[in-house]
C-alpha cells in the first residue's frame, strides 16, 4: 500500500506542478495603485497645464498663424508599399506604411511557411478598402506579389462586381467580404472594376492569407471576440514619433504639445536618398513657428537573389532613420518619443500559452527589452496594463521589442559601441491604443515600447540623426543570432527564445526532432519516432521498475504480517519494512522512477514545442485537411462554437476548452485509464480501492490539462502509452527470484489468481507441519 500511496503523492504533486507550469499564474491587477498613479499622474498633468498656459496665451497669434500655414501645407492620406509578398522577388517580407505619423501600417511575411493560422478563405490581398458611397468599394493600396497586384489591379479601382464565374454587384464593404468569402484558395475570382471612369475585368487566382505580423489592432479584437471592435476603439500605427519637450514646454503621455501634431498629421512624402540594396521611402513633418524639420525614412532589405530561399539569411529587418533639423534661426531645445511595433499576431489565443522569466502570468504579447551589462528582462502584459511594469535600466540600450508566440519584433539601436546609444534616455513597455476594460482580457493586451530620449540643443542649421534596425520574423535561433546590439554575439536577439528551467532538456528534444524530421519530412512520424528512441533508452528502467514490482507483490504476505505484528508502534513497523526491503534488496520508489523520469523528457518537449517555430504550421497528414494541420497547436477535429456557450470556447480557465472539439486529448486520457486498468493489480483493501478510483478521477483531470496542449505532445504520448502496452503484453514479465528458507520471510513464488504477480508459500517446518502450504500447489 505504501508504494500505491507514494505513487498517488507523486502523480498528485506531479500533475500539479504540470498545471501550475502550463497555466502560470496571472499577477492580479492593482486596482488602488493603478488608481493612485492615476490620479498623480493627472495631478502632475494639471500642474504642467498651469504652468504652460501663461505661455500658450502669449503665443496666441503664433499658433494661429501656424495653423494657417499647416492648414495651406495639408496632406491627403496615403498608403505606400515597400518589399513584396511573393517570395521569389528576394523579400522576406510586404511593408504597407502610411504617412499619416509616417508610420508603419502592416507587415505581411512572404514565405509560404508562415500564413494565417485561423482565416483559410481565399486571399486576394490587403487592399485597404473604404466604402464608395453605395457605389462599390474603393482600393487604397496593393501590395506588390498579391494575387490583386497579379491580376492588375490598381491603387484608386473601385471594385463594382465580384464574385466567381458570374460576378455579382458590389455595393458596400460587407458585400465584397461576403463574396470573396466563399471562393477557397486556389479557385479564380472575377473582379470588375471602375479605372478612369472605364470598366476592366479582372480574374486574380485567390491563395492563402500569409501571417501579418503588424497589422491595426482592431482586426485581432474582431478575430478574439468573433465582432468588429467598437467605433471609439483606437489602432494606432507602429512606430510613431512625436517631441516629448520643444523649448520650455514639456509633454506627458496623457497631453501632448500644443502644434505638435506628429501622430496624427499627414506627413509629406519626399526623396528618399539612395544607398542600400532595397526599397526606401521617406517622409517629411515641418513643425511651423519652431524651424524644426522631422523627418523618418525606411529601408527594406532585400536578401541576394542567389540566396533569396535561404530561412535563416539576416534578411527580416527593416531600417528606421529618425532625423530632426534646425531650419530656423535659433537654437531649440527638444527631445523626441519613439514608440514601436504593435498589433503583432494572437493566433492561438484560445490555448497559447507563453513562457515567462519571471513568476507570474505573461501574455500573447509581452515586452522583452535588455541593456548592456544587464540581463534579459521580462514584462507580460497584464503587468503592464496593471501599471506595475518599471522603466528597463541601463547606461546603453542593447534591444528591445515586443515578443508573440513564435514570432517578434525587436528594435535595436544601429551604434558601433555599447556606450554609443545613450541618447535614449529611457525605455519601457506601454500599452498602445486602446486599454483593455476587463482585468481577465490583460493579457491580451496590445503592449508596445517606448523610447524617450535625452534634452537636444540643436543650434541654426544643425540636425540630429538616429538609426534602428527593426527585426519582424520567426524566433528561429539560428536567425535571431545574427542580429547582434553594436555587433556583440552576447548581446543578440536569441534572448527571444527561451525554454525555461529545462531549457537542456528542449534544446536536446528539439534537436533530435529536427533530426528526424530532415529523414522522413513529416514532423508526425518525427514525434513518433522521437517516442521510439526515448522509450527504447528508458527499458532498461522500466524492466528494472517490473522486478522491482515483481519483488514488492511477492513480499506483500510479509508486509502484511509486519503491519499486523506492529499495528500500534509505527517506528518500529518502519524499521521491520526497512529490514525487509534491504533483505531482498527491494527499493519501494522504484516504480516512481519511471515518472520521475519523463517528467522533464514531458515538459522540456512541451515548452520546445511551445515556441518551436518549424512545428508551427506543421501537418500531420497534409494542409489540405484541416484536422491536425498544425502539431503545434491542439488538433481541432470540429467547431463547436455555434452551440457551445462563451464560457466553455473562451479558452480562458481551465474549464473553458475553447471553439474546437479535440479528439487526441481524448486518446491519450483513455489510454492512460487502460494502462491503469491493465496493469494495476487488484486492490488489496478498501483504502487502496479508494486510492485506484482517486486516479482515475485524476486522470479526467489530466484530459482537461491535456486539452489545449499541442497536438505534437499528445502524438507524443499517445506512441508512449501504446510502447508500455506492447511492452508489458508482449514481454514476459519478470519472475521474482526466490531467497532462502528459514524464516517468516522465505519467499517462493506461487501464481496469484491471475494477476500475474508471485506470492510466497509457507514450506513445511521441522515437524512436516505443513498446515500454512497452499492447498492448489502439487507436490
Amino acid at each position: 500500500m505504501e508504494r500505491r500511496f507514494l505513487t498517488f503523492l507523486v502523480l498528485s504533486f506531479g500533475i500539479m506542478a504540470v498545471w501550475q507550469i502550463l497555466n502560470p499564474p496571472k499577477p492580479p491587477a492593482k486596482k488602488a495603485d493603478a488608481a493612485a498613479a492615476a490620479a498623480a499622474e493627472e495631478a502632475k498633468d494639471d500642474e504642467v497645464a498651469a504652468d504652460d498656459a501663461a505661455g500658450d496665451k502669449a503665443s496666441g497669434e503664433e499658433a494661429a498663424a501656424d495653423e494657417a500655414d499647416e492648414a495651406e501645407a495639408a496632406q491627403p492620406q496615403e498608403f505606400v508599399t515597400l518589399g513584396s509578398i511573393d517570395p521569389a522577388t528576394g523579400y522576406r517580407m510586404g511593408v504597407t506604411l502610411t504617412n499619416q505619423g509616417a508610420a508603419v501600417h502592416r507587415i505581411e511575411l512572404s514565405s509560404d511557411r508562415y500564413q494565417d493560422l485561423h482565416d483559410r478563405r481565399g486571399y486576394l490581398g490587403q487592399l485597404e478598402l473604404t466604402a464608395g458611397n453605395g457605389e462599390g468599394v474603393l482600393v487604397g493600396n496593393v501590395i506588390p506579389g498579391s494575387p490583386a497586384a497579379v491580376a492588375g489591379m490598381k491603387a484608386g479601382d473601385r471594385i463594382v462586381e465580384a464574385g466567381g464565374e458570374k460576378p455579382e454587384k458590389i455595393a458596400t464593404l460587407e458585400d465584397f467580404q461576403k463574396v470573396l468569402g466563399a471562393i477557397r484558395p486556389g479557385r479564380e475570382a472575377t473582379l470588375v472594376v471602375l479605372r478612369d471612369g472605364q470598366r476592366q475585368s479582372l480574374t486574380a487566382k485567390l491563395g492563402r492569407r500569409p501571417l501579418e505580423l503588424i497589422r491595426p489592432e482592431s482586426e485581432n479584437v474582431a478575430l478574439r471576440t468573433g465582432k468588429p471592435a467598437p467605433l471609439d476603439f483606437v489602432s494606432p500605427p507602429s512606430f510613431l514619433m512625436t517631441l516629448t519637450q520643444l523649448g520650455d514646454k514639456k509633454a506627458t503621455d496623457a497631453k501632448p504639445l500644443v502644434g505638435v501634431d506628429l501622430e496624427t498629421a499627414n506627413w509629406r512624402r519626399v526623396d528618399a536618398p539612395a544607398g542600400g540594396d532595397g526599397e526606401a521611402v521617406s517622409f517629411e513633418r515641418k513643425l511651423a513657428g519652431s524651424g524644426l524639420v522631422v523627418t523618418k525614412i525606411y529601408r527594406l532589405r532585400k536578401a541576394p537573389e542567389k540566396e533569396a530561399d535561404g530561412k535563416s539569411l539576416p534578411a527580416y529587418d527593416l531600417t528606421v532613420e529618425v532625423s530632426v533639423r534646425n531650419d530656423g534661426d535659433a537654437k531649440q531645445d527638444f527631445a523626441y518619443r519613439l514608440d514601436g511595433p504593435n498589433g503583432l499576431p494572437i493566433e492561438g489565443w484560445w490555448y497559447a500559452t507563453k513562457i515567462g522569466r519571471n513568476w507570474g502570468g505573461v501574455g500573447l504579447r509581452d515586452v522583452i527589452g535588455r541593456y548592456f551589462g544587464g540581463d534579459a528582462t521580462q514584462f507580460g502584459a497584464s503587468t503592464i496594463v496593471a501599471g506595475d511594469a518599471k522603466p528597463f535600466d541601463g547606461t546603453g540600450l542593447a534591444y528591445m521589442g515586443v515578443d508573440a508566440q513564435y514570432f517578434c519584433v525587436a528594435l535595436i539601436p544601429n551604434v558601433e559601441k555599447p556606450e554609443q546609444s545613450d541618447w535614449i534616455l529611457q525605455s519601457r513597455g506601454v500599452v498602445s491604443g486602446t486599454a483593455p476594460v476587463k482585468k481577465e482580457d490583460g493579457r491580451f493586451a496590445n503592449v508596445s515600447t517606448r523610447f524617450d530620449s535625452k534634452l537636444f540643443s540643436l543650434e541654426a542649421g544643425d540636425s540630429i540623426q538616429h538609426s534602428y534596425t527593426v527585426f519582424s520574423g520567426p524566433k528561429r535561433p539560428d536567425l535571431l543570432s545574427q542580429y547582434k546590439a553594436a555587433n556583440e554575439p552576447n548581446y543578440s536577439l536569441s534572448d527571444f527564445v527561451y525554454y525555461g528551467w529545462f531549457g537542456p532538456v528542449a534544446k536536446t528534444m528539439l534537436s533530435l526532432l529536427h533530426f528526424f524530421y530532415g529523414i522522413v519530412g513529416n514532423y508526425g512520424i518525427a514525434i513518433i519516432m522521437l517516442t521510439v528512441l526515448v522509450r527504447g533508452c528508458m527499458f532498461p528502467v522500466s524492466r528494472g521498475q517490473a522486478k522491482s514490482m515483481a519483488k514488492m507483490q511477492a513480499l506483500k504476505p510479509e508486509m502484511d504480517r509486519i503491519k499486523e505484528r506492529y499495528k500500534g508502534d509505527q517506528q518500529k513497523q518502519a524499521a521491520a519494512m526497512q529490514d525487509l526491503y534491504r533483505k531482498h534488496s527491494v527499493n519501494p520508489l522504484a516504480g516512481c522512477l519511471p515518472a520521475l523520469i519523463q517528467l522533464p523528457i514531458f515538459l522540456g518537449l512541451y515548452r520546445g514545442l511551445a515556441v518551436d517555430v518549424e512545428l508551427r504550421q506543421a501537418p500531420l497528414f497534409g494542409d489540405s485537411i484541416r484536422w491536425c494541420s498544425n502539431l503545434a497547436a491542439p488538433d481541432m477535429l470540429y467547431d463547436w462554437s455555434w452551440f457551445m456557450p462563451d464560457a466553455v470556447t473562451s479558452g480562458q480557465g481551465m474549464f473553458a476548452l475553447g471553439p474546437y472539439l479535440n479528439v487526441l486529448p481524448l486518446v491519450t486520457v483513455a489510454l492512460f485509464l487502460l494502462q491503469q486498468k491493465l496493469f494495476m493489480p487488484e486492490p488489496a483493501n478498501e483504502q487502496a480501492a479508494m486510492q485506484q478510483k482517486i486516479m482515475k478521477y485524476m486522470m479526467v483531470f489530466m484530459g482537461l490539462m491535456f486539452y489545449k496542449v499541442p497536438s505534437g505532445l499528445c502524438l507524443y504520448f499517445i506512441a508512449s502509452s501504446l510502447w508500455g502496452i506492447a511492452e508489458k503484453k508482449m514481454i514476459p514479465p519478470p519472475v521474482a527470484p526466490v531467497e532462502g528458507a528459514g524464516s517468516s520471510t522465505d519467499l517462493s513464488p506461487v501464481r496469484n489468481g491471475g494477476s500475474g504477480g508471485k506470492y510466497p508459500e509457507k514450506r513445511p517446518g521441522k515437524n512436516g507441519d505443513s498446515r500454512n502450504r497452499n492447498p492448489k500447489r502439487k507436490r
